[in-house]
């Protein structure tokens, strides 16, 4: 089990026009960086729009940040063991 710790979170946002200047509107959101402090250690994360809504609260926050510690898990290579056949 990961202890997660939200310390910020910072809205990203992009004008969805080509041109036009960004806003600080629901409508204009592009991603979010959240940094947290996952087991003593700090680190950043990022999500567009299509993984977290802007409506997403810390709980969705952390749940999100487990999901991308158990990807990162299932990804990690299993490591040989040595072996003293030689």
């Amino acid at each position: 089990m990961n202890t997660i710790i939200v310390k910020s979170s910072h809205f990203q946002f992009k004008s969805p026009v080509l041109g036009q200047s960004s806003r600080a509107v629901k409508e204009h959101y592009y991603a979010r960086r959240v940094v947290a402090i996952v087991n003593d250690e700090e680190r950043q994360f990022r999500f567009l729009n299509t993984e977290l809504e802007f409506e997403a609260t810390e709980d969705d926050l952390i749940t999100a940040i487990e999901e991308v510690l158990q990807k990162e898990k299932a990804e990690k290579p299993i490591e040989e063991q040595p072996t003293n056949a030689e």
